[in-house]
C-alpha cells in the first residue's frame, strides 16, 4: 500500500513539475501579481508604439481591463507576430493579444477565447498612382504583394491571389514602407488597420476588390489545458461586449494614432 502511494505521490509531483502551476495558470497568476500579455507592437491600431515609446491600443486597453479584473500588475511583452504564436504556444506568456484569428491550425497549440471583436473586411493596400490599373484580384497577378508572416493575410494572398509573387514581412510598417518605395504592388491587411494607413498617408489607397473572407473575428490565447484561465477571460469578453468597451477602445487608438502622424 505505501509502495502505491509512492508512486502516486510521484506521478502528482511530476505532473504539478510538468504543468507549472499547482492550481492552475489563473491562481499562478492572482499569486504572482501579475498578468503577461504578449503582442506585436505594429499593428494599429490594436497595438503600437505610442507618443512617449510604450505601446498602446485596443488591445492594450482590453490587457489592462483584463488585470485589473484581477487585480494584479500588466506586463506587457513586445515579440514579432510569429514570436508571439510561439510564445503561447510554449506557455512562456499568460495570454496572447494580437489581433488574432483562432484558425484552425493554430487550436492545435493554443487555447482561443470566444471572439472579442469582429472585422469588417481583408483588404490590399496599394498606391493611389495605381488605382486605375489595380482593380480586381486579378490585376495583381505578376505583381509582388506583402503579407506579414504566419498571418491570416498570408494565407489569402497564397489562395486568392496564386498568380502574384508574395513577399512575406516581419513588421507592418515595413511593408508599408516598402509599397511607398515601390519594392512591392500591394499590401494585405485586416480592414481596421488598412484605414489608419489611408488616413495618414494619402499617396496610399484600398483596392476596389477586396479579399472573399467572412471573418471569425478575433481573439485572445492562452496555452493550452488551462479551463479556469479560459472560463475568466470569457466571462470578462462577454462584459467587454455586452458594454460595447472596445469600440471605445479602437476609437482612442485611432485617434491617438492620427495625432501622432500629423
Amino acid at each position: 500500500m505505501k509502495k502505491l502511494v509512492a508512486i502516486l505521490m510521484t506521478i502528482i509531483l511530476v505532473t504539478l513539475s510538468i504543468t507549472g502551476f499547482a492550481g492552475g495558470r489563473l491562481d499562478a497568476i492572482k499569486k504572482a501579481g501579475k498578468l503577461v500579455v504578449g503582442t506585436s507592437p505594429d499593428y494599429p491600431p490594436y497595438e503600437f508604439p505610442g507618443p512617449d515609446g510604450k505601446n498602446v491600443g485596443a488591445d492594450i486597453e482590453f490587457a489592462q481591463y483584463i488585470a485589473d479584473a484581477l487585480g494584479v500588475e500588466l506586463v506587457v511583452e513586445a515579440f514579432t507576430f510569429e514570436a508571439v504564436l510561439a510564445a503561447i504556444a510554449a506557455g512562456k506568456i499568460d495570454i496572447a493579444l494580437a489581433g488574432l484569428d483562432p484558425k484552425p491550425e493554430r487550436r492545435a497549440s493554443m487555447d482561443f477565447t470566444d471572439i472579442y471583436y469582429t472585422e469588417a473586411n481583408q483588404m490590399i493596400l496599394i498606391r493611389k498612382e495605381d488605382a486605375d490599373s489595380i482593380k480586381t484580384l486579378a490585376d495583381f497577378g505578376g505583381k509582388k504583394v506583402g503579407a506579414q508572416n504566419g498571418t491570416l493575410q498570408q494565407a489569402l494572398v497564397e489562395d486568392q491571389l496564386p498568380n502574384s509573387e508574395m513577399e512575406l514581412i516581419t513588421l507592418i510598417p515595413d511593408g508599408v514602407m516598402m509599397l511607398q518605395t515601390k519594392k512591392i504592388d500591394g499590401l494585405a491587411l485586416a480592414s481596421v488597420v488598412a484605414k489608419q494607413y489611408t488616413e495618414n498617408y494619402p499617396e496610399l489607397v484600398v483596392c476596389e476588390s477586396q479579399f472573399d473572407f467572412v471573418s471569425e473575428g478575433i481573439a485572445a490565447a492562452i496555452p493550452l489545458g488551462e479551463p479556469e484561465l479560459l472560463e475568466f477571460l470569457n466571462e470578462v469578453i462577454a462584459e467587454v461586449n455586452e458594454k460595447g468597451i472596445f469600440d471605445e477602445w479602437i476609437d482612442k487608438a485611432v485617434q491617438i494614432n492620427n495625432e501622432m502622424n500629423k
